[in-house]
């Protein structure tokens, strides 16, 4: 595992979204008459964290179609292997699986918008166009002509739905899943044999006799109300369902909010740590470009990062290792992080000053702002420099980052502040703080972690003079802050090394 805990994810037991993983999701997807809705997902990604909840309501809006259709997911943050192998360009990403498909396929990608409702319609919409689907299905295709024909010629009972279109009567038949019901489209021929003129319900007797009940609101919803009225329909219940749907008490946890400003090391490892068995393992393929910006990232990161020596060599390992390369496979890379592992590079993460209050809020996310800062920082003046830094950054962010939002927000702020114009170190390092900024002040209304909010950095708290008497931020003042809190580095031993200096200093109570 890249976290070093497997339970860091965003579902659970309590939830019906079930989660697959390396050795079972061949089963889990490809097991014959059941389709899949399938969630590619990473439990560090923010929108993938603000998308869960959302995920969990629609697969307990659908779950009495569970013997149509499952809700799964894979986090992968722990499977980068299942993940690769479904080539999302970002997290977090939904598939369609059709039933009886061979494991090869990789499904259909949900481009909508990120509410149940809009999760459901396009769920209707591709279960609906499955072709030749399982004979343990209910029939979601409308009524033809010849099959009007013969439910008006009575024989039985039969409950027709007059909908204003396909999916309002398909959904009504994976809500009541009964034989008996069937449905067709107001103004259709089919329809017209039944002789209906709105939307509604049509009964039909055993003597061929023709009734019409008017519902011009034509919701699924409100048409199956009628439809119950006139018929009984089973509800399905899960065993022992409204028993032991409880969270056992769960202990309470004192959060530690003073390391928060605190640089460690360990913080910035894990950045490195998660980037490279997540982020960058989950490539599909890599572009030339790819492969530039993954050397001009690790060489970045090996010169101006704040490590250990034996961390630095292990990072410098890697570099070597990447150098005579022009292009890169996902298994040459897998080989190289390999290599890495038998001399010593982790691949477990620990957080400290990052850890959030619960384990799928800051972690990764913020020790890789830690890192970039450190780097940026640590470089000023010192080849290969701040601007070098920056665009190392951007590279990274362009190839690597999994979170498709986050990345497109970057990119498009990058164009906006010009960043990748700057030629002056003392500019790049403002310019990144100044974005920083921005994104702390986009995901204020959003973020999640109440003991952790986001606001403005540096707070007057830690630097109170970096803000004037108007309330504005000092640039002068600023600057002046960054290029010394981020020199200043506590090791994985406690000790506090100033970059620039030897490695005496005091040690902190960690």
């Amino acid at each position: 595992s890249v976290l070093g805990a497997a339970d860091k994810t965003l579902f659970d037991e309590f939830d019906r979204v079930i989660v697959l993983k390396e050795d079972n999701y061949v089963a889990g997807l490809y097991d014959g008459e059941m389709a899949h809705v399938f969630l590619l997902y990473s439990s560090w990604c923010g929108h993938c964290q603000r998308f869960a909840p959302t995920y969990k309501e629609f697969a307990d809006s659908i779950h009495h179609w569970r013997n149509v259709i499952d809700v799964t997911g894979v986090d992968c943050v722990y499977d980068t292997v299942v993940c690769r192998k479904y080539k999302a360009r970002g997290y977090p990403t939904v598939r369609f699986i059709r039933p009886t498909t061979n494991s090869s396929v990789i499904g259909e990608t949900y481009e909508g918008g990120r509410s149940k409702e809009d999760l459901i319609a396009w769920t209707v919409q591709m279960l609906g166009a499955v072709k030749n689907p399982p004979a343990a299905w209910p029939n979601l295709q409308p009524l033809t002509v010849a099959e009007s024909e013969a439910i008006a010629s009575g024989g039985q009972t039969s409950i027709v739905a007059i909908v204003d279109r396909e999916s309002v009567g398909q959904e009504i038949m994976l809500d009541l899943q009964d034989s008996k019901i069937r449905y067709t489209v107001l103004g259709s021929d089919s329809a017209n044999v039944l002789e209906a003129k709105t939307t509604g319900i049509v009964l039909v007797s055993p003597k061929g006799k023709i009734s019409h009940v008017v519902n011009t609101e034509a919701t699924a919803a409100e048409l199956e109300k009628q439809i119950k009225q006139f018929t009984t329909v089973k509800e399905s219940e899960d065993e022992g369902e409204g028993e032991g749907r409880k969270e056992g008490d769960k202990e309470i946890e004192f959060v530690d909010t003073t390391k928060q400003y605190r640089l460690h090391e360990l913080d910035m490892q894990s950045a490195i740590n998660t980037a490279f068995y997540f982020e960058v393992a989950s490539k599909n393929t890599f572009t030339k470009e790819d492969v530039n910006n993954l050397k001009n990232f690790v060489t970045v990161a090996q010169r101006c990062g704040s490590w250990t020596p034996q961390y630095n060599a292990q990072l410098a390992k890697v570099k070597k290792a990447l150098k005579p390369r022009e292009t890169l496979t996902p298994d040459e890379w897998s080989g190289i992080l390999e290599e890495a592992t038998k001399v010593g590079f982790p691949r477990n993460s620990t957080f400290i000053g990052c850890k959030g209050s619960n384990p799928n809020t800051r972690g990764f996310t913020c020790s890789l702002w830690l890192l970039f800062h450190t780097m940026l920082s640590s470089c000023y003046n010192t080849a290969p420099g701040s601007v070098a830094v920056l665009r190392s950054i951007h590279g990274y962010v362009d190839s690597f980052f999994t979170c498709s939002y986050c990345r497109d927000h970057f990119l498009t702020m990058a164009e906006r502040m010009k960043l990748l114009e700057i030629t002056n170190d003392r500019t790049a390092i403002l310019a990144f703080w100044e974005a920083h900024n921005v994104v702390n002040k986009r995901l204020s209304v959003v973020e999640h972690d109440p003991y952790f909010p986001k606001v403005q950095f540096p707070p007057q708290s830690i630097c109170e003079g970096c803000v004037d008497a108007t309330g504005r931020f000092d640039t002068a003042a600023i600057f002046d802050f960054l290029n010394k809190h981020y020199r200043r580095v506590l090791t994985p031993y406690g000790r506090l090394r100033i970059m620039g200096r030897s490695d005496r200093g005091k040690r902190y109570i960690m």
